[in-house]
């Protein structure tokens, strides 16, 4: 009751981010832990022998075993405290180490509501809350629409309070567990859950990955509410499979062994991205291994203290742990200035992303504004995902299958090393953090290069001035319904790719070009829209006669200028 009392009237603690030095980080013996268990790991080879011998011995006994690190969850006797139990497990030299279960908790900072637009995807300098912010002081996120806004089969785990699966802007980017026939009450798959259909409860050990927080919808919305459907707002990510695993209580504290159960399934279902908006307990070596052991990026908020700390000096863990597939994020405000409360740290905080007065999905069906290093990690990970897809064609627009991507494509240390290598350079983020920058989705998209693309249709979009204008919308269907299917409608994409950027360059500055090309593009717009409602061949096929006639017109009229 002491731990409980003490977390209730806790304020809101820290979430997580990159590398660092492994130390205690927070004051071991002040972070509060569930009473009553730890976390052991036995040496390998005497693993049975040892566990035998404290159950014996002792009455110590295994709740789970987390098998893919080797480490068990396990119920102490009524007698023995946890400090106790932990001195005893650390001088047997059978034992690899133990620790307490510790509690962890969401990094958010709470704030007015009546405040805000996108400005984090899109900054004009737009008042928000009061304050005027600072132009393209965010993540060139239409400019990265206009080359990919999907990745359909990517898998995006949120390890966090739950996700509101009903949330109409959020419904139809849900991963569905494909080897799960559900409502039968059989674990069809044999991966030890019985119908998770979309996911996992670990705190109330269900099916039902609701949401009775907030937190975890808010930073899904950020990642992948969908784009273009005329309500609410748009994720980084306007098509991917979120994978909803809740390990977060309705207060926002959550033990470690549940977090660890939700990375093992995640690893195990193949998530390509670990979403992890939490953090501030002292360090763990269990939940280290098994985040080392991912094969996803798994991104980490540097967390929230009053006044922003140090990393460098007293670490905030999972986002401090020296484990290569994590990036580090902290928060910028609307002026590109380092966020108030953001952590910072040059060699443990990797990046910087928007992370105040952030507009995302609630849940209740809703929209609110919020603040912290954990709104922050979502503009991360929505590019990683759109980085994955980017560099994988098959993953971009097949949002009817829920595997996750396999084969070639960019790795997760690459992925990471995309996002690090294109950020804008931000003077107030110099000497803070090791890139010294904030994300630009757009840099990281196109350094990718390849010919699959989700956004694309340059020409179109420097017309008719947005990538969701109505009549792009109706050249992107056609094309991902049409060309992306085929060989020889790949091919045209690849030769419009190597014309049309330079072109959409040049028309988007001339406001009387780019009405001739409007209208211009008015008949293609009308066959695409009857082969999309028709399906026949021959309007795709005089689709791409349209477009080839076009393209030839400009390059002949551009030729004609320059002489």
């Amino acid at each position: 009751m002491v731990i409980v009392a003490f977390f209730f009237f806790m304020p809101s603690i820290f979430w997580a981010n990159d590398a660092g030095p492994i130390n205690t980080g927070p004051k071991a013996s002040d972070a509060p832990y569930a009473s009553g268990e730890i976390l052991v790991k036995y040496k390998p080879s005497l693993r049975e022998a040892t566990t035998e011998h404290y159950q014996t011995k002792l009455g110590i006994t295994t709740i789970r075993s987390f098998h893919t690190i080797g480490v068990e969850h396990v119920r102490l006797p009524r007698e023995m405290t946890v400090a106790q139990a932990v001195k005893l497990f650390r001088n047997d030299p059978n034992v690899a180490y133990a620790e307490p279960n510790y509690y962890y908790h969401l990094d958010i900072i709470p704030n007015d509501k009546d405040f805000g637009l996108l400005w984090g995807m899109h900054n004009t300098g737009q008042n928000v809350n009061g304050t005027v912010g600072t132009a393209d002081a965010d993540i060139d996120a239409p400019e990265a629409w206009d080359i990919i806004t999907s990745a359909g089969r990517v898998v995006v785990a949120v390890i966090d309070s739950g996700v509101d699966g009903s949330h109409p802007d959020l419904s139809g980017n849900f991963w569905t567990n494909p080897g799960e026939i559900p409502d039968n009450g059989v674990d069809d798959e044999g991966n030890g859950y019985v119908d998770d259909i979309r996911g996992w409860d670990f705190v109330n050990k269900d099916n039902n990955p609701t949401d009775d927080n907030g937190h975890g919808t808010h930073v899904t919305g950020t990642i992948a509410a969908v784009g273009n459907n005329g309500i609410g707002v748009a994720g980084v990510a306007w098509n991917v499979k979120i994978m909803a695993l809740k390990s977060f209580r309705a207060d926002g504290s959550g033990l470690i062994s549940d977090a660890i159960l939700a990375i093992a399934y995640a690893n195990l279902m193949g998530a390509d991205v670990i979403n992890i908006s939490w953090g501030g307990g002292p360090f763990s070596q269990a939940l280290f291994d098994i985040i080392r052991s991912s094969s996803a990026v798994v991104v980490c908020s540097a967390g929230n203290s009053r006044p922003g700390q140090n990393n460098d000096l007293i670490p905030h863990y999972p986002s401090s742990y020296t484990s290569a597939n994590i990036l580090a994020v902290a928060a910028t405000d609307p002026n590109d200035n380092r966020a108030w409360f953001s952590n910072f740290g040059v060699t443990s905080v990797d990046v910087a992303a928007p992370g105040v007065n952030i507009l995302s999905t609630l849940s209740g069906g809703g929209y609110d504004y919020k603040s912290g290093t954990s709104m922050a990690v979502p503009f991360a990970t929505g590019v990683a995902a759109l980085l994955k897809a980017k560099s994988h064609p098959s993953a971009i627009s097949d949002n009817s299958s829920n595997s996750s991507v396999t084969g070639s494509g960019l790795s997760n240390l690459e992925i990471i090393a995309k996002i690090k290598e294109t950020v804008d350079p931000v003077d107030s983020l110099n000497g803070q953090i090791a890139t010294g920058g904030r994300i630009n989705a757009f840099r990281a998209v196109k350094s990718t290069g390849g010919d699959g693309d989700s956004g694309g249709c340059f020409i179109a979009t420097a017309a008719f001035g947005s990538v969701m204008e109505p009549h792009v919308t109706i050249l992107r269907k056609f094309r991902d319904k049409f060309l992306m299917t085929n060989r020889l409608g790949n091919a045209f994409i690849k030769m419009y790719y190597t014309y049309s950027p330079d072109l959409a360059d040049f028309i988007v500055t001339r406001d009387r070009l780019r009405a001739m090309v409007r209208l211009s593009l008015i008949p293609v717009v009308a066959i695409s829209w009857v082969a999309l409602q028709l399906g026949p061949i021959f309007s795709a096929l005089l689709w791409v006669v349209s477009v080839c006639l076009i393209i030839s017109f400009f390059i002949g009229w551009l030729g004609k200028r320059r002489l």
